[in-house]
């Protein structure tokens, strides 16, 4: 067969499916999946833990720079993994991702103060970044489009069990006050265990594999030049530049003297809308490999599809990243039991993601169910607005998000699945690390801007809201400890400050849903079993070859015997 022959090609042909046998793609699926299950625990209990992990550090309103600064990292290393996997390999890329996410786990465990902790999560992100990344392209390098969808699902479907677990172990290890013993570093010692299993698990038939293919299909070696070239670093450094200069303000302005009447914040927003011009001049005028390909923002339908993933990421960073202590202070809940008012979000965005994937695969379509997804996440976050109240039943917080979480599963897996069915396979890794980009991107936007009303907004409505003495920075810093302690009037006031807060970030994720509807505009039909239909024609026209080259031999052959 043509596959088996030697040919210089990228590192990725080394991982095509029809060299594999059926026992061996098994393994392959099952280290996938395995670590898919260690590492949703892992993110669900960091998810559960870390808002008490801050509060120790008692830096709650800085608390959004850490998934900002990870996010903005995330924006400039999705490219350099996607790029250098496709020159040294899978295998050798997503180990160096493991080894930093390893690193990151120990440095923020054994953090003393604050900055020692930003910097383990800085490390986490860099290895989280290129672990997430790497994953999605080897699932979609090893499955056909109409699977691709179920695969994607049921790598993030055991966070649905995690997520239960997790929430009541975020108490027996962070609240001192109802569990004396609780140390909040157990939590990265359970973590880092679980991620190194996670590691060998995918590694092991990761290496196996692509040591096989690389016997059967020649790779070229590239020079440390064509890969900073492929990789494009000025892009790089320009985004990262342009990114953090223009979210990090919106968070920092309130620490500032003067707010954003501070000449080094404006500068610093100024700054940074330059750099994203000249990101902008930079890939249309001077590099021919963008860091976000032109083939894939000139496709109207792999545009519109990245579009609406940009923008409902967005809306979910914003409506999450203070709710869970909003709900501790405003219903006198413990951290995990408010966690568990949450998670119907989580329960409805995993179960639909695998029932949509399974009805696209019966169907053969996917623009309905963006279209559903859309219109119904718009009108779960309506029903938000009204579950911000502090008097809004424990029912109606659940029934808004599960709506919101469903919707959300919906369009999301239908979108993800698009985006890679419309471009050429060579081009795979390129959208699956756009869609990273712009999920970071849109998670730095939403964090940013649900920090920007913490410190700018929030202020302006407990002065409004709250009649007698406070502390501004201990309400704002340490709620779960100082408001609790307030008279039942000025706790009130408190939490009343607080909702109109979560109020209006609910109103603005609202209000994007306007973006995601017109980008969904030029979504054409894409057909699921292309793939199918692709391999049939190779393998016809591989055994056409072949027959004719055999028919060939035969002639010379008899031509051969004739003349002598």
């Amino acid at each position: 067969m043509a596959d088996t022959q030697p040919s210089t090609s990228p590192s990725s042909r080394i991982l095509d499916r029809r060299l594999w046998s059926r026992r061996e793609y098994t393994w392959m699926l099952a280290g996938v999946l395995t670590q898919a299950v260690i590492y949703s625990f892992e993110v669900n209990l960091m998810y559960a833990c870390v808002g008490a992990i801050t509060a120790i550090f008692e830096v709650t309103s800085l608390a959004s720079i850490l998934p900002t600064i990870l996010q903005i990292l995330s924006a400039a290393l999705v490219p350099f993994y996607t790029k250098i996997s496709d020159v040294v390999g899978r295998a050798q890329a997503l180990t160096v991702a493991m080894i930093f996410y390893l690193i990151g786990y120990t440095i923020q465990g054994t953090s003393k103060v604050f900055l020692q902790f930003a910097l383990g999560q800085i490390f986490y992100g860099i290895g989280s970044t290129g672990m997430q990344t790497l994953t999605q392209v080897l699932i979609a390098d090893t499955t056909s489009l109409a699977n691709r969808g179920i695969v994607f699902a049921l790598y993030d479907l055991p966070s649905i069990v995690s997520v239960f677990v997790t929430t009541r172990l975020a108490d027996p290890l962070t609240d001192v006050k109802s569990h004396p013993n609780a140390n909040w570093r157990n939590v990265y010692i359970i973590v880092g265990i679980l991620a190194a299993v996670g590691a060998v698990a995918i590694l092991s038939p990761l290496w196996y594999l692509q040591k096989k293919g690389q016997k059967k299909v020649k790779v070229e070696r590239r020079s440390v030049k064509w890969l900073l070239h492929e990789f494009d670093a000025v892009g790089a450094i320009l985004i990262t530049l342009g990114l953090s200069l223009t979210l990090l303000p919106m968070i920092l302005a309130k620490t500032f003297e003067g707010n954003w009447k501070n000449y080094k914040i404006l500068t610093m927003f100024c700054c940074g809308i330059v750099f994203l011009g000249l990101l902008v001049f930079w890939e249309i005028k001077y590099t021919d490999r963008p860091i976000m390909s032109m083939k894939i923002w000139s496709n109207p339908s792999c545009f519109g599809a990245l579009i609406v993933m940009f923008f409902m990421t967005v809306q979910a960073s914003m409506n999450w990243q203070y709710y869970t202590q909003y709900l501790v202070v405003s219903r006198d809940l413990s951290f995990g039991d408010a966690l568990m008012l949450e998670r119907g979000y989580n329960v409805g965005y995993l179960v639909f993601q695998l029932i949509t994937a399974l009805l696209m695969k019966r169907f053969n379509t996917l623009r309905p169910f963006i279209w559903a997804g859309i219109i119904v996440h718009t009108g779960g976050i309506g029903l938000m607005i009204r579950a911000r109240a502090p008097t809004a039943s424990s029912a109606f917080v659940v029934i808004s998000q599960t709506i919101v979480g469903a919707a959300g599963g919906m369009a999301n897996i239908a979108s993800s699945v698009l985006v890679t069915g419309v471009v050429d396979k060579k081009d795979i890794a390129t959208v699956i690390g756009t869609t990273q980009i712009l999920g970071s991107f849109g998670s730095a936007l939403g964090d940013a801007l649900a920090g920007g009303i913490w410190t700018q907004y929030l202020p302006v409505r407990l002065a409004k809201r709250v009649t007698g003495p406070y502390d501004e920075y201990l309400a704002m810093n340490s709620p779960l400890v100082y408001i609790p302690s307030l008279d039942p009037v000025t706790k009130a006031q408190v939490v009343t400050a607080y909702s109109d807060s979560q109020r209006l970030m609910s109103i603005i994720a609202c209000c994007l849903a306007v973006f995601c509807c017109l980008s969904t505009i030029g979504i054409k039909r894409v057909d699921l079993y292309k793939d199918d239909k692709d391999l049939i024609e190779e393998t016809i026209e591989s055994e056409t070859i072949e027959e004719k080259s055999v028919q060939v031999f035969d002639e010379e052959k008899a031509h051969a015997t004739e003349v002598k």
